[in-house]
């Protein structure tokens, strides 16, 4: 192939990868143009693993899976060794960056390596390969593999951003059917308990006979608690929409903790009691002045009691403990539920996250957990998740600084 022949094929092989979004598609695409442009035996495109912290091959053509499967480039080497955008090398593969013994094995003599960068950061890097010691890449070879490397860095940020945004896209719809869901689901009881009131008032003025009012009483108590969990609902939505633009305000006073949390706990008895599905103890001091926005730490405390009761058995007991210990006031709120596995706990408290699992059978939005941790981080304190594992129940500690 000559030069123009490879220049027009270097053309027309960009645009096409350029409009590849897929990035499993795209890696593939890339090692095979890179291996026919420069007539190679070989070729591989190397991406950061962050996780890894090394260059893993993604992408490849003339290669075993077993070379591509296994081959690594620690990256604190490919740092050095690709420290500036574009930079362009031939290496003798008898002093490899790579696994030596894999190289042999594939019986690769030379590598054209070229970095591919973006902004500067290091995205990767593209290697070309021959099997014949005697062959050099001439100066084309470079520049058209140089070009074809910045390329890929444009196509690989593209294709990136497309991948974010259909993700976004996804998180957004699957929100969107969630809050429909919860909120729908306070309002399905809601309307049955006003319709069944409506029809009692209504058979009550056409006998002349008076109203149960105790019933009332209750239906009407019911009808509030529903009311109650939607306000919350959207009181946590707009928590977490406030703090995603830092505009989660706090209005600090002086108020007692200790009578704050017998108050939170008296709530959560009373709407439990008809049911008899959880008993509740509390540890604490009478009196516990805290100087912070009473109304957020009414939300914090309402969010982790009731994601204990929700994930409790029937019968568990709650036990919610309040104490000043070295410097700040301490809460700690433990069930008898459905526990956390330990790989959960670190992502749990992120909006809209939700454990896997049996926490997947419950309902809910995912930004109870979230909503709390911003509150107590927004009064300088920090919370934390204790789990011996499924059904060993949980513990949340809140540090709230005095």
């Amino acid at each position: 192939m000559n030069l123009r022949d490879r220049m027009q094929k270097l053309h027309d092989v960009t645009n096409e990868m350029l409009g590849i979004m897929e990035l499993d598609r795209l890696y593939t695409t890339v090692a095979e143009v890179a291996r026919s442009l420069d007539t190679a035996d070989a070729a591989a495109l190397m991406i950061v693993d962050d996780d890894e912290k090394a260059l893993v091959i993604r992408g490849y053509s003339g290669l075993s899976p077993g070379y591509a499967k296994s081959q690594r480039i620690p990256l604190e080497r490919a740092m050095r060794h690709y420290q500036h955008p574009g930079s362009v090398v031939v290496r003798d593969l008898r002093t490899p960056l790579g696994n030596p013994s894999l190289i042999q094995a594939e019986g690769l003599a030379k590598v054209l390596a070229l970095s591919v960068a973006r902004e500067g950061e290091l995205i990767g890097a593209l290697h070309i390969y021959t099997r014949d010691p005697a062959r050099d890449f001439d100066e084309i070879d470079r520049d058209l593999a140089q070009i074809l490397a910045a390329q890929v860095s444009v196509a690989i940020a593209n294709a990136r951003l497309f991948t974010r945004l259909r993700q976004v896209d996804a998180e957004r719809e699957r929100f969107l059917s969630i809050v429909s869901h919860e909120l729908r689901t306070p309002l399905t009881p809601l309307k049955a308990l006003a319709q069944l009131q409506l029809g009692r008032l209504r058979r009550s003025q056409q006998r002349g006979t008076p109203m149960d009012l105790e019933a009332l009483e209750r239906n009407l108590e019911s009808i509030e608690r529903q009311v109650d969990r939607m306000n919350g609902l959207v009181s946590d939505l707009l928590s977490v929409s406030r703090a995603g633009r830092g505009q989660l305000d706090m209005e600090p006073a002086p108020f007692d903790l200790a009578a704050e949390v017998r108050d939170v706990v008296g709530r959560y008895v009373a709407a439990t009691r008809e049911e008899g599905r959880h008993s509740f103890t509390i540890d604490s001091p009478d009196t516990l002045t805290y100087e912070g926005d009473q109304a957020r730490i009414d939300q914090l405390l309402m969010n982790l009691i009731g994601n204990a009761v929700k994930y409790s058995p029937r019968g568990g007991q709650v036990a919610v403990h309040l104490a000043r210990e070295n410097g700040a006031a301490e809460i700690a709120i433990t069930d008898q539920g459905i526990g956390i596995p330990a790989s959960d706990i670190p992502r749990l408290g992120e909006a809209f996250t939700r454990g896997i699992g049996k926490a997947a059978t419950f309902a809910g939005m995912g930004i109870g957990l979230y909503v709390a941790k911003i509150v107590a981080e927004g009064h300088g304190g920090s919370l934390e998740l204790e789990s011996a594992g499924e059904d060993k129940g949980t513990t949340v500690r809140v540090r709230l600084p005095l």
